[in-house]
């Protein structure tokens, strides 16, 4: 096989296995497990796991994973998230203001002022 060919597959391939690794990485961290001193779990039952999530200004939480969930802002803050293909986006979170997310893979960092705090309800199945 002509070596410019394979080196041109391989080179195609690459970011894809990346990528693939990445967010294999980030589904296998919880990220309670991860930061227990910035998530802790109110109430978890076999339908939703309710955590407090505090992270102080200027913190960092390694690449994790949530399933569907709903997340209610109890202070106002900015976030900056990376994704596994290494983009970013900052958002600035309104207290107050809930957002309802399918599932994510990300890391994040708190590059506000003011410590980051909320109640994230994480849904598992549905309703039999």
């Amino acid at each position: 096989m002509n070596k410019s060919i394979v080196s041109f597959a391989l080179g195609a391939a690459a970011p894809m296995l990346l990528w693939t690794f990445m967010v294999a990485i980030g589904r296998a961290q919880d990220p309670v497990q991860l930061n227990p001193e910035m998530f802790k779990i109110l109430l978890e039952d076999e339908r939703v796991r309710v955590i407090d999530d505090r992270v102080p200004a200027g913190a960092k939480v390694a690449m994790h994973s949530h399933g569907e969930y709903v997340v209610y802002p109890l202070s106002s803050y900015t976030m900056r998230f990376t994704f596994p293909d290494g983009t970013t986006r900052v958002v600035e979170v309104q207290q107050g203001t809930p957002r309802h997310v399918k599932g994510i893979v990300h890391a994040e960092e708190n590059i506000g002022t003011t410590e980051a705090h909320a109640v994230l309800i994480e849904l598992k199945e549905a309703a039999k």
